[in-house]
């Protein structure tokens, strides 16, 4: 079969001349082709190179935000360590101030002390929390749950503090104490609840605890009278007053004057009958007596 053959004749202006380009089909089949291939393979590379930058954008993007969470680990680690730093610190002087409460730390009220453990006044230095956002939150329960019982416990010792009768009501010279002893007015034996203080007439009893005055008046055998609730199961009474200063219902203080020593009642002189109640039993006023006798 003859082989086709297509020719280009190519005319420039002004010039006689011309130029003929004969090719066969074949020959015209592959260079389009080429051409086409050519083009389709300058996209593919153009979207390749596009793709490229893409992911190479991304790559940076990634290596910038891993840069960051890196930064950020680091300040958290150093957080949590000044968090464990101060909880150690917290839980040191909440166990000492237990110890010197006369509370016993143990599992329930700080974490590691445990029979034998190594608590600060206990044998030996805390042992170092884990580097736990869980167990920093469990340790500060422990420690809030350890003031909470601290804050009750001196609450409490407070309360007890201001309400002990503990200084002398009057000074003066102690002419019968606590106990069995004979009645000056019929000479047999007879229980004394209280003491008898004397001191001139006129001179000022003071409440020895604080308190609140629940009763004043005359009563036979001690004349004019004053009780006082101190709580915490505490009652004082006062005897043979020349005068009372306070009235039922009022609130007085350690040290506040409530009367005036007298010889009212049965009395063979100017003294202060006191004595002294816990929980509704007459006690010896001497075992709370801490400035005088």
């Amino acid at each position: 079969m003859a082989r086709r053959t297509n020719t280009v004749i190519i005319v420039p202006h002004n010039k006689a001349k011309f130029f003929k380009l004969s090719f066969s089909t074949r020959a015209l089949v592959a260079g389009g082709t080429a051409i086409v291939l050519a083009f389709v393979l300058s996209i593919v590379a153009v979207v390749s190179s596009g793709t490229g930058m893409a992911r190479h954008m991304e790559l940076e993007k990634l290596r910038a935000e891993n840069l960051e969470l890196k930064k950020a680990n680091e300040e958290l680690e150093r957080t949590i360590g000044t968090v464990q730093g101060r909880l150690e610190e917290f839980e040191e002087r909440t166990a000492r101030l237990a110890l010197a409460a006369g509370l016993e730390p143990d599992r329930t009220f700080f974490p590691g002390a445990e029979e034998g453990g190594t608590m600060a006044g206990r044998g030996g230095p805390y042992d170092r929390a884990p580097e736990s956002a869980d167990d920093l939150a469990r340790r500060g329960e422990w420690i809030d749950r350890g003031l909470q019982t601290l804050e009750k416990t001196l609450s409490r010792r407070e309360k007890e503090l201001v309400s002990t009768p503990t200084i002398a009501p009057v000074h003066g010279l102690i002419t019968d104490g606590f106990g069995r002893r004979r009645d000056p007015f019929t000479g047999r034996l007879a229980i004394h609840r209280g003491l008898d203080i004397a001191a001139r007439a006129g001179t000022p009893v003071v409440a020895p605890a604080d308190g609140v005055v629940v009763e004043t008046g005359r009563e036979r055998g001690f004349g004019r009278v004053v009780r006082i609730s101190h709580g915490m199961g505490y009652t004082t009474i006062y005897g043979h007053l020349h005068r009372i200063l306070v009235e039922p219902g009022q609130t007085v203080h350690r040290g506040e004057t409530i009367g005036l020593v007298g010889s009212s009642g049965r009395s063979t002189g100017p003294h202060l009958h006191y004595e002294v109640h816990k929980n509704g039993r007459a006690v010896n006023p001497l075992y709370y007596i801490l400035d005088a006798y």
